[in-house]
């Protein structure tokens, strides 16, 4: 039925063709010429078939496809080349189909040319598609390589004898080649690909020439007169040949990038018309070069005026004060950037969180000034409306919101960006999550919900390791820890226990913790909710065991306390905690004479000798207002506390007065926000009444004051002068961080100094190294510091350098 109407159909469009006809004919031409011309059409109505036929194959017609072939293939079975053709039996013919299938077939390394066509079969039509294979290769040769072995060069191409003869295959690999040798720094080496032998014998030869082996002698900087060599060069990859560790090796690619790098980092400082141009210099043998980097410096810009424009909500006055960019100062790309952070973090806090700040620059015909222009486009205002949580297949959402809600980041407020990256700085401290991201969402009119996508981290660890420091010796390690624990999550199966799908989403933190050493062992288990019940009150419960071998005595002890504490919302704190000691001092140190045992250990150490029960009442108030939990780059952290021995009993009754603030400050960020930090530290533990030695107060080490032993400042007694304690201690010390490697490594200088109840104020100058390789160390820095005293005593314990390293296996 289909074919019959397109058959009448197209009769129909023939007729209609010849009526047309006529009447044209007959309105320009006459009636008389009218016989003439229909006589010719009939003439020429033999050749309707072959018209109509070709309409047909040129798809005016609809055809279907009957059968699809291949032909000429002898070695590739005709299912894989028809499994890249798409044309198929009894679907519509379709040209640009046909074109799309020979395209599929022609890139088949195996063929090497491919036609087709479609023949006419009744009202069908028969595909044929004749393809020539590809010949297969041969032989491949590499000849003229002296310095490199074929197998090696060999392993650089894509193909080998007996492979389909693929020429795009072929010339890339004379080009591999090519990169291989300039690679080994053979530079001018070149390969030629023999095309004669490879139309006429199928033979893939390449010619080597392989010329000198070129080694960068030394790098030269000329021109620079506002930074030093040594700076430029951290600025490029290009290295001088160096034995083992630099092959010297010569890369165009490289060199153009390099010279790059050195033209933006002169822009990025202010010099905006610097150019630098590159010059090789061979020597006569041309195995060994120079590379002279050329620097046309140019002048420093600096600000002439600041200008904004788009500001309605801030007047230029709070604008200006809200940057550090003044006029007069280099325009320095890094002064750019902090000065457009500035502005959208000032309308961000507002609600702007849509706020768009643009840097133009207008150059003054003053020569090296240029006006820096804001151009801003302020949009609306926000309220924050939902906090979404997203990503927390663990742990509760409460956990997530309170850290931003601690920072004022809730429902209702104003959508303040700089207190969303405040939560966000917050909760990435915890070590609960690998990322978090806070991203504004939503359409509602002056509104936009907080989204917050989080990946969580692995919380739950069973670790085992050794580890070693200055002040405890050799120390191993077996703990059980969960950080984010929750202990009203219990299983509900055993299944859910092993999966680790129980105790865990509440942000509470449960150790288990067990350290034998050659000095000091212990062991512990410590609790801590840092929201008990909801609450902003907070519960940490500690029971512990300690052993350790002093300088004349052995002390153990064994016991725990329990703290609640309750925070406030401008980041002050109140706490009260409760300890039960027993303290087992023994082992004296003695010596013999004529048979007698005589203890040599300080009367101090004796008084105490045997079991010794302490309990104490401790109130203390302190506030935190440091940016995150682990290294603090901003704020301070500020602690008073007075703790009551003897309070609930037990052999001792004094007072002890602590106090101790903390302040960090970044000093310097980079453009990639990696911060300097200087820290400094005041702290003053004081006795009120008689304590026995083993609660007194010790100084030296880490943690205290550096460039001493562990204990190696304080007052002495007993025949060998051992440390017997201070009824009082003050420190004050200082200390500035500097990334050197990411946040991995940082460099460091300190000055520690303090004094105790005997002898001079004590000084320390020094410098170090702190790691951090999160992955492996839980955020756990090692510390190496080397610390020189200025000011010591005579009896003082001195140790230029401590240190503290640790790893879990």
């Amino acid at each position: 039925m289909r074919d019959r109407a397109a058959r009448q159909t197209h009769s129909r469009r023939k007729r209609t063709i010849i009526i047309d006809l006529n009447l044209w004919l007959d309105s320009v031409l006459g009636k008389r010429y009218y016989l003439l011309v229909f006589g010719m059409c009939l003439l020429l109505c033999g050749f309707q078939t072959g018209l109509a036929q070709d309409i047909i194959l040129s798809g005016e017609l609809l055809k279907t496809i009957r059968r699809v072939r291949v032909e000429g293939n002898t070695t590739i079975p005709d299912s894989k080349l028809l499994s890249q053709v798409r044309s198929r039996p009894d679907s519509v013919f379709d040209e640009k189909q046909v074109s799309e299938d020979a395209r599929r077939l022609i890139i088949m390394p195996e063929i090497y040319d491919v036609k087709w066509k479609a023949l006419p079969v009744e009202d069908q039509i028969d595909l044929v598609f004749t393809v020539v294979e590809s010949p297969r290769i041969d032989k491949v040769m590499i000849m003229g390589n002296k310095n490199i072995k074929t197998d090696k060069l060999s392993k650089e191409l894509k193909f080998k004898e007996g492979d389909f003869l693929d020429l795009y295959q072929i010339q890339l690999g004379s080009e591999a080649l090519r990169l291989f040798y300039h690679k080994e720094g053979y530079y001018f080496a070149t390969v030629t690909l023999n095309e004669e032998e490879l139309q006429k014998q199928r033979q893939v030869i390449y010619t080597i020439v392989e010329g000198p082996r070129v080694r960068i002698k030394k790098i030269h900087f000329q021109g620079n007169q506002a930074f030093p060599n040594r700076k430029l060069k951290s600025k490029i990859k290009t290295n001088a040949y160096f034995p083992i560790f630099n092959k010297g090796r010569l890369d165009d690619d490289q060199l153009d990038m390099d010279r790059q790098a050195l033209m933006t980092f002169y822009h990025q400082e202010g010099y905006l018309d610097a150019r630098v141009f590159v010059q090789k210099e061979y020597n006569p043998d041309k195995t060994r070069l120079n590379i002279r980097f050329v620097i046309e410096e140019g002048i420093v810009y600096r600000v002439a005026s600041i200008r904004f424009e788009g500001n309605q909500n801030y007047t230029q006055e709070q604008l200006l004060a809200s940057i550090k960019l003044e006029p007069e100062q280099i325009l320095t790309n890094k002064r750019q950037v902090f000065a457009q952070r500035a502005v959208e973090q000032l309308y961000g806090r507002e609600g702007y969180i849509y706020t768009r700040v643009r840097i133009d620059l207008e150059y003054t015909d003053q020569e090296g000034e240029v006006n820096v222009v804001f151009n801003i486009v302020e949009n609306e205002k926000y309220l924050l409306g939902r906090l979404i949580v997203r990503g927390n297949y663990q742990t509760r959402d409460k956990v997530i919101r309170r850290d931003f809600s601690r920072h004022g980041f809730d429902p209702g407020n104003i959508y303040n960006t700089e207190a969303a990256d405040k939560g966000k700085r917050r909760l990435g401290g915890s070590g609960l999550f690998e990322n978090i991201t806070v991203i504004p969402t939503g359409t509602e009119p002056g509104i936009r919900d907080a989204l917050v996508e989080i990946k969580e981290t692995r919380t739950g660890l069973i670790l085992m390791g050794v580890g070693v420091d200055t002040n405890s010796g050799v120390m191993g390690q077996f703990s059980i820890e969960q950080r984010n624990f929750d202990a009203s999550k219990w299983p509900k199966d055993l299944g859910e226990l092993f999966r680790g799908e129980a105790f865990v989403g509440g942000g509470q933190t449960l150790r288990l913790d067990f350290r034998p050493g050659t000095k000091v062992t212990t062991g512990r288990i410590q609790f801590h909710e840092p929201y008990l019940y909801d609450t902003p009150y907070y519960l940490d419960t500690n029971l512990f065991m300690f052993r350790r071998w002093r300088e004349s005595y052995l002390e153990r002890r064994r016991g725990g306390n329990v703290s609640l504490g309750r925070r406030f919302d401008n980041d002050w704190s109140i706490e009260g905690s409760l300890r039960v000691e027993r303290v087992l001092v023994s082992d004296l140190d003695y010596k013999k004479e004529e048979g007698e045992k005589i203890i040599t250990a300080p009367p101090d150490v004796q008084e105490v000798e045997g079991k010794n029960l302490l309990t104490s009442v401790k109130m203390g108030i302190g506030q935190n207002t440091t940016d995150r939990m682990f290294m603090p780059t901003e704020g301070h952290k500020l602690n008073l506390s007075w703790e009551q021995v003897g309070a609930m009993g037990g052999e001792y009754y004094y007072g002890a007065l602590s106090a101790g603030l903390t302040l960090y400050r970044t000093i310097y960020m980079d453009i990639t926000e990696r911060r300097t930090v200087w820290a400094g530290q005041i702290r003053g533990n004081k006795i009120v009444g008689d304590a026995p030695v083993f609660e007194r107060y010790y100084v030296g080490g880490i943690g205290s004051l550096r460039g001493f032993d562990y204990r190696g400042v304080s007052p002495r007694g007993g025949v060998k002068d051992d440390p017997i304690g201070s009824n009082y201690v003050f420190l004050a010390n200082t200390e500035i961080t500097h990334p050197i490697v990411e946040e991995t490594i940082y460099g460091k200088i300190f000055c520690d100094s303090g004094f105790v109840s005997e002898g001079p104020y004590r000084v320390t100058l020094g410098f170090g190294l702190q790691l951090v390789v999160p992955q492996l160390f839980q955020m756990i820095p090692m510390h190496f510091d080397f610390g020189i005293p200025i000011i010591s005593d005579d009896k003082d314990d001195e140790q230029v350098f401590s240190f503290t390293f640790g790893m879990n296996f």
